[in-house]
């Protein structure tokens, strides 16, 4: 299954989706340091953080061993990031089909 159609698609989804309301009110745990380095474990969910000091802007991924957070200009980040929102996207329209029929 392809999730992206081509390079600017993925580009501009990520933007999209990096391109969300404010929420500093909710800011009680998070990144302050990122991490480069590629995750070998289960990945189960993701989010983005906002730079917000002394938050750094982050994708925070949740694995099964926690919650990791990983530099948003990583290529392999980004990748992860939009074939995570994609395969959710993909499972709500199928539960809205399966709920409405």
């Amino acid at each position: 299954m392809q999730l992206c159609y081509g390079p600017m698609a993925c580009l501009t989804l990520f933007l999209l989706l990096t391109a969300t309301g404010t929420g500093a009110d909710k800011v009680h745990n998070c990144c302050t340091e990122v991490s480069r380095q590629k995750i070998t474990v289960p990945i189960i969910g993701a989010r983005m953080q906002k730079k917000n000091p002394p938050c750094v802007k982050a994708v925070i991924f949740e694995t099964e061993d926690g919650e990791i957070c990983s530099h948003w200009k990583e290529a392999w980040v980004r990748h992860t990031f939009i074939q995570l929102e994609m395969a959710k996207r993909s499972l709500n329209a199928q539960n809205t089909t399966t709920t409405s029929t």
